[in-house]
């Protein structure tokens, strides 16, 4: 039983010695730095504004730098590689998507209308996007305490929820967004 804790604790017994820790010590500040290198040259859009191909860059960015830190078989320059190609690859998606609109929002979907004149469309809450009690929490976010008061609002692709106020019209009766507290 001793055994099995000291392999769960710091590996197998050939890999668990000082010399190997501090080669992951290396290779993890070497991927850290090289990555945040990276991650300056994908630009604040990317990293403010997740949309699909945000996520898909944070996760293959993310696994292939996670290797080559701790596997001794992965190299540090295999791991530089992967993870410079993923960021070429992102950048010519944004080219070709700049080139074209059609391609860009086949693939990245387009806003979905929430609410429209006060009400919740049902339409968009059935295509599994946002629960109800995430909208309403979304609408919290954006200040507003009663469907009532919104024209209209799109869950955008990035995630985030666009809110369209009635300009000089009274509110509209609608649905209030505070949660249900329960006693």
């Amino acid at each position: 039983m001793l055994d099995e804790g000291f392999r769960i604790l710091f590996g197998e017994a050939e890999t668990a010695t000082p010399a190997f820790y501090l080669e992951v010590v290396f290779r993890t500040l070497v991927m850290y730095l090289y990555t945040i290198v990276l991650a300056r040259m994908v630009g604040q859009g990317a990293i403010g504004q997740i949309g699909p191909f945000e996520f898909v860059l944070v996760i293959a960015v993310g696994s292939a730098s996670g290797d080559p830190m701790l596997y001794p078989e992965v190299g540090l320059l295999q791991g530089i590689l992967v993870i410079t190609l993923v960021i070429l690859l992102h950048r010519l998606t944004g080219f070709v998507f700049s080139r074209n609109r059609k391609l860009e929002r086949a693939v990245e979907g387009l806003p979905v209308l929430m609410i429209e004149n006060g009400r919740i469309r049902d339409k968009a809450l059935g295509s599994g996007t946002v629960s109800e009690a995430e909208l309403m929490s979304l609408l919290r976010l954006a200040g507003v305490r009663d469907t009532g008061e919104v024209e209209r609002a799109f869950l955008e692709t990035s995630g985030k929820l666009s809110v369209f106020r009635y300009a000089d019209d009274p509110p509209r009766a609608g649905r209030s967004t505070m949660p249900r507290h329960t006693e």
